[in-house]
């Protein structure tokens, strides 16, 4: 088998979600910074109703790269949620099903991958968490 770099996985990852999508209207992503947090739900500052769609942070000293990118579902983190090093590197990523993680999560401490990839292999296959099945979404 063909070691893949994680950066690949991710393109590929968001590459087939657009595919899924490509017959759905998409709707840009809503700034995380600008909804309000009540008693751990993302509302709509205008309205305070809970918020629903894709949502993004940017690193506030470089608002060109993103810190964040996930969905909410009446304000509730639902779906695939991807957090970032400020130098690309996913910190974070993985399934929550009602605000709850579920599934594998990656989950790597260390902003820069280690140099050789057998190493990173160990590191990627160590920071693995396993949350509970996520329910099926059929």
């Amino acid at each position: 088998m063909k070691y893949v770099p994680m950066r690949i996985r991710v393109l590929f990852s968001v590459l087939a979600s657009v595919t899924l999508l490509g017959c759905t209207e998409l709707q840009p992503a809503r700034d995380l910074n600008e909804l309000v947090v009540r008693d751990s739900t993302y509302l709509e500052p205008e309205t305070l109703q809970p918020f629903t769609g894709q949502v993004v942070r940017v690193f506030e000293d470089d608002p060109d790269q993103i810190q964040l990118q996930g969905s909410l579902r009446d304000g509730v983190w639902q779906g695939e949620l991807t957090v970032y090093h400020p130098t690309g590197r996913i910190r974070y990523q993985g399934e929550l099903t009602e605000g709850t993680q579920c599934g594998a999560w990656t989950e790597n401490m260390d902003p820069e991958p280690p140099e050789d990839v057998l190493s990173e292999l160990k590191q990627e296959i160590e920071s693995m968490g396993l949350y509970p099945p996520c329910p099926d979404k059929r």
